[in-house]
């Protein structure tokens, strides 16, 4: 299956499992394996997306660092399909990019590339090889060819594979670690 009706058909199985009762508890053993992570904890500086509607929740995660003393960081994407990651605080002033995904206005200074672990966004991710299929723009797989760094995915059981189901092209990135909820073989 190429990967325009991969992602398309990815997206519907993510959306009606948000819906179910079954996406919190899932989220919340995301969240808590994370947390125990040694990569993870070690971290000063996460970098992380603003989540999006059926996405797993992120802000948790920013709380989470910031009670924690981590400096977060989210990106800030330009229309050559490149980004930089950006200081962000309660009091960042954001604004909605292209893609619908809330980044930050000011992105001149404070910025790290890369931070020490990036928590990478995707629709689904693969055991085989830690294998990501991302959102189609390749903003990701183009900043970690240019910015190598520590990278961790969270994968609800909706979303993880033991076997790539589609095709995987050589300037595809992998992630170093993909959490998924127990019991689903990569834990």
């Amino acid at each position: 299956m190429d990967k325009v009706s991969f992602r398309k058909k990815q997206i519907d199985l993510i959306d009606e499992f948000m819906k179910s009762g079954n996406a919190q508890e899932e989220i919340n053993d995301l969240y808590m394996q994370l947390f125990q992570n040694e990569e993870f904890i070690e971290a000063k500086s996460i970098g992380i997306t603003l989540s999006m509607n059926n996405e797993i929740p992120t802000f948790p995660i920013i709380k989470y660092c910031w009670d924690m003393g981590k400096n977060v960081f989210i990106p800030k994407t330009f229309s050559d399909y490149t980004m930089t990651f950006v200081n962000y605080t309660s009091e960042t002033p954001l604004e909605e990019s292209s893609f619908g995904v809330k980044e930050p206005v000011d992105y001149e200074t404070d910025t790290l590339d890369p931070p020490e672990l990036i928590i990478v966004p995707g629709l689904a991710f693969s055991k085989e090889g830690n294998n990501r299929l991302g959102f189609g723009a390749g903003y990701y797989d183009r900043y970690l060819a240019s910015f190598p760094t520590k990278t961790i995915a969270l994968a609800l059981s909706q979303q993880y594979y033991l076997k790539t189901p589609w095709p995987i092209y050589v300037l595809d990135k992998s992630v170093d670690k993909i959490i998924t909820v127990k019991g689903n073989d990569n834990v």
